[in-house]
């Protein structure tokens, strides 16, 4: 929808100029002196069917969130990425989600060699905050580990 929404507005904006450079050699002076001579190439129909050939980027929904306290975290895993914020924010990462697909009936466990590793099992968890969640989750990063509880975005 975007997509052909900036495509119909460009086609418009070009088509709307009063001014239309017929000529491909174009000299660019300054004064009475030329400074460059260019080559436009690119007519107002290729730059409507360049925008045409632009890919929109995925809707990319959040599946599952998780969180803990002391020190304070949480992450979330959506279908393209997994997003962690750690030590009350003073360090975070967003990785591409190439592991595992999360789901409601199976553990999820991803990990990247030594660096990240997540691991959501499927057991009751009861936050700090006295919420009921679906996942005790645990996370290594840079040799910390955190603890806390996840659940599924509805």
């Amino acid at each position: 929808m975007i997509k052909n929404t900036l495509i119909g507005l460009t086609a418009l904006f070009l088509v709307s100029c009063t001014q239309v450079n017929t000529s491909s050699d174009k000299a660019i002076t300054q004064g009475g002196d030329t400074v460059a001579e260019v080559d436009i190439s690119l007519s107002k129909l290729d730059a409507v069917e360049e925008l045409a050939n632009i890919e929109e980027p995925k809707e990319d929904k959040i599946l599952f969130k998780a969180s803990g306290t002391e020190p304070g975290w949480f992450a979330e895993i959506s279908e393209l990425k997994i997003r962690l914020v750690v030590d009350y924010g003073k360090d975070s990462l967003i990785i591409d989600n190439k592991g595992a697909a999360i789901n409601e009936k199976e553990d999820y466990n991803y990990s990247i060699k030594e660096n990240i590793s997540i691991s959501a099992v499927n057991k009751p968890c009861t936050a700090a905050s006295g919420d009921n969640a679906d996942r005790q989750v645990t996370v290594l990063f840079k040799g910390k580990k955190y603890t806390g509880c996840g659940s599924f975005v509805k």
